[in-house]
């Protein structure tokens, strides 16, 4: 197992600016996780757990408001990294997220405190950990201005665009519910939007299933 963790460990752009017992400190305190479909995964006002790396599967990062309102702000998939979640690590960092398993998923783990030890004595890994950070800052703006400034349809017709050139593929095997929590929405709202769009020829819907039949004309309603 810790072959494979290392290996995986490999692909980050901070390894080879390791010193030996850097790496040893990574290794020995990574570790898999594994999760199934709609666990909770990290709580940033309770958990300071580190970062993270997808293997498999999807997560979900969203921002949780009192009265319980969810607005995500990003997704991970295979291979992305997030820092997020060692929140306590960084000073810049003042709001809380929230992640949970949109899909069984399997991620490797490095542990706050690894990276604050790392991060002290190492300016590539700083580097790393800030870069990364501000990518996903920049996440929570691009959802925030959409919310802002795009009418429900346009939030609807980018969601499917853009999950379309992520999956490569013309069918998104989503539920309107799952999708209403992704762009910020209710459901009977997004329905109402998806059942206009399948009328007008745009889109196909079966159950849990919305096919993109004419992705020209969708994006003119951008």
């Amino acid at each position: 197992m810790k072959e494979k963790i290392e290996e995986l460990l490999k692909n980050l752009s901070f390894w080879n600016r390791l010193q030996e017992s850097e790496r040893e400190l990574v290794v020995q305190n990574s570790k898999i996780m594994e999760y199934q479909a709609g666990d909770a995964v990290y709580s940033g006002g309770t958990q300071c757990l580190g970062m993270m790396m997808v293997l498999e599967g999807t997560l979900r990062t969203y921002l949780l408001s009192d009265e319980g309102k969810e607005v995500t702000i990003y997704r991970l998939r295979q291979g992305d990294v997030c820092v997020l979640a060692a929140s306590c690590i960084l000073s810049a960092i003042t709001f809380d997220v929230e992640m949970e398993a949109q899909t069984d998923t399997r991620l490797l783990l490095v542990p706050a405190w690894v990276l604050s030890k790392l991060q002290d004595e190492n300016v590539y890994v700083e580097n790393f950990i800030y870069k990364e950070a501000a990518k996903r800052f920049s996440d929570v703006v691009e959802a925030l201005q959409q919310m802002m400034f795009l009418s429900l349809t346009q939030r609807v017709v980018s969601f499917l665009l853009d999950e379309s050139a992520k999956q490569g593929t013309s069918n998104i095997t989503m539920t309107h519910e799952e999708i209403a929590k992704t762009i910020g929405s209710a459901r009977e709202a997004v329905s109402r939007i998806l059942k206009q769009l399948a009328k007008g020829g745009y889109i196909s819907l079966n159950r849990g299933e919305i096919k993109i039949e004419e992705k020209a004309k969708l994006y003119q309603l951008l």
